[in-house]
């Protein structure tokens, strides 16, 4: 027998199979935010703890509803396990996407089609092209996204949603609503209620999974806007600025004074968010700068990794182990910096005066000559500093700082934009502006002011010279350039040794070093995760108790 089972979000077709052990629920087919996806036959489902389905496999769809015309123009694609910066199955146009499509990997032109457990099913629903003038400006590629993970066994109740990105669907034992500690939150009151975000706005503005494609701005294009009415204050979380306002603006809620049950619901979205990110960097995403596309992914992954007690992703928070853009558009100015000419004579050059000098830049290492001592040069600068306030005051509050290991970003707020941008127009989520939110300066003003002396001078790192013996004091990543965006080689263990061989270069606010290690992949890793070793090279040793063969 069937029955129809309605919620806000989704429905599905249940029938009702008895059991030894009790009662497990099948069903040819669910949906969430209006994408439907039917199976050939009854298969047992379920929902993770924010509310996407998964599905026992492996498991046949017979239908994926919107339908894939793939003919002319078309979006309504759907891929398995994304893998973000390669080719996509999900949008097509005549345009020029990026990354490029391919027709191999939308499976909605294929069906029936048969996933295998450890998959993610992906489906994206176009945007119609009945938006308004005034709306078209912030029409993305898609309506709606939502994804279907398909398992070879159900998963313990409570459960978090592997992370949509690559192979790896492993459900980590923490990663369980049971498992959220809230005493890794704080418990303040808010100066002023009036300036704080609606907990509901934030809730729904959190929910759905962010689609991450492409490593630089066209990843906002990615993103779905779902929604053409935005009376009542529209939850745009497409353009990094947005992004990051509603990910500091969760984050610096969650450190407020209300009981845990009214946080319960935004720190499950929170939690998820942070997992689909580790996901993402684990499949090689990176958020490259580029103005204000790429910020706000930082704050979701650093509340899951304190909230879920777990060191992989509080690893990946790590400036050395993950390409943010809050990371790479901050640095210390150094005398290359004063000594190098500005791409062109209308840029304010740096002197002596900015040497160790706390910074930003909007295209990241790569483009520091095209950097500006002038403080108003470029407004990105201001929607940048506006939401990473909120960023660096929730770390702060949650005691973050050292685990981040990313000087530079604190300093500058600390020291440059906060003081300065302070008094800039104000704004309470869901209006979004370029200068910190009220609700930010309110609680930045009352928690952290007085408690954020800096060093006197930049922090150092140990100074290696081609020759020495180092050790790993981390598991350290091997790749084949001194760059994050060079080919992965391995990962040394804590503990490694090896010889430094070439280097250093600077990229990406990491030393790098070319090593050559006692074991396993040699290539370049970042200094920032050696130690000096006082063991010498030893070859290793000969295998006894073998008999010569002629």
């Amino acid at each position: 027998m069937f029955h129809l089972i309605p919620s806000k979000t989704a429905k599905v077709a249940l029938a009702v199979l008895a059991a030894a052990a009790g009662f497990a629920s099948a069903a040819t087919s669910v949906s969430q935010y209006g994408i439907t996806w039917t199976f050939s036959q009854d298969r047992p489902v379920g929902q993770f703890v924010n509310g996407d389905w998964w599905v026992v496999g492996p498991v046949t769809l017979t239908n994926i509803d919107p339908k894939s015309s793939g003919t002319g123009d078309y979006t309504n694609g759907t891929q398995i396990n994304i893998l973000p910066g390669q080719t996509q199955g999900l949008y097509y146009d005549s345009g020029t996407k990026q990354p490029a499509y391919s027709a191999a990997k939308n499976i909605s032109l294929q069906l029936p089609y048969t996933v295998p457990a450890g998959s993610s099913v992906y489906t994206g629903m176009n945007n119609p092209n009945t938006w308004t003038a005034g709306s078209a400006a912030e029409k993305t590629w898609f309506k709606e996204t939502a994804v279907l993970t398909v398992l070879d066994s159900a998963p313990p109740a409570g459960s978090f949603r592997p992370p949509y990105a690559g192979t790896n669907k492993r459900i980590k034992p923490n990663w369980n609503v049971s498992s959220m500690n809230y005493n890794a939150l704080k418990k303040l009151n808010a100066p002023i209620a009036g300036n704080v975000p609606n907990r509901a706005w934030l809730e729904e503005a959190t929910k759905r999974p962010l689609l991450e494609m492409h490593f630089n701005y066209i990843n906002s294009q990615w993103k779905a806007s779902w929604a053409e009415n935005k009376s009542g204050g529209y939850p745009r979380r497409t353009y990094g600025r947005e992004i990051s306002h509603i990910s500091s603006g969760a984050g610096l809620y969650l450190q407020t004074n209300v009981s845990n049950a009214t946080k319960e619901r935004l720190l499950i979205n929170m939690c998820q968010w942070g997992i689909d990110v580790y996901g993402l960097l684990e499949a090689g995403m990176q958020w490259q700068p580029n103005g204000g596309h790429q910020h706000g992914r930082l704050m979701p992954l650093f509340i899951a990794a304190k909230v879920l007690d777990d060191p992989d992703l509080l690893a990946r928070c790590s400036a050395s182990r993950s390409g943010f853009q809050e990371f790479a558009q901050h640095w210390f100015v150094t005398q290359t910096d004063i000594n190098t000419p500005r791409s062109n004579s209308s840029i304010a050059p740096y002197n002596q005066s900015h040497l160790g000098m706390p910074e930003w830049n909007s295209g990241g290492p790569n483009e520091r000559n095209q950097a500006s001592s002038d403080w108003n040069a470029t407004g990105y600068r201001f929607i940048n500093g506006g939401p990473n306030t909120g960023v660096v005051a929730t770390i702060m509050l949650m005691g973050g700082r050292s685990d981040i290991n990313h000087e530079p970003l604190f300093r500058y707020i600390i020291e440059r934009y906060y003081p300065t941008a302070r008094g800039g127009s104000a704004h309470v989520l869901p209006n979004y502006g370029d200068a910190p939110m009220l609700f930010t300066r309110d609680m930045w003003d009352a928690y952290i002011s007085g408690t954020t002396t800096p060093p006197t001078d930049p922090p150092v790192e140990t100074t290696f010279v081609v020759g020495d013996r180092i050790q790993t004091a981390n598991n350290t990543n091997v790749r084949a350039t001194g760059t994050l965006l060079g080919t992965l080689l391995g990962v040394q263990v804590q503990g490694s040794l090896g010889t430094i061989v070439a280097g250093p270069v600077m990229a990406d606010n990491i030393t790098w070093w070319q090593v050559n290690y006692d074991n396993g992949a040699d290539g370049w890793s970042g200094g920032d995760n050696f130690i000096k070793s006082t063991n010498s090279a030893t070859p290793p040793s000969a295998p006894t108790g073998l008999r010569v063969v002629k």
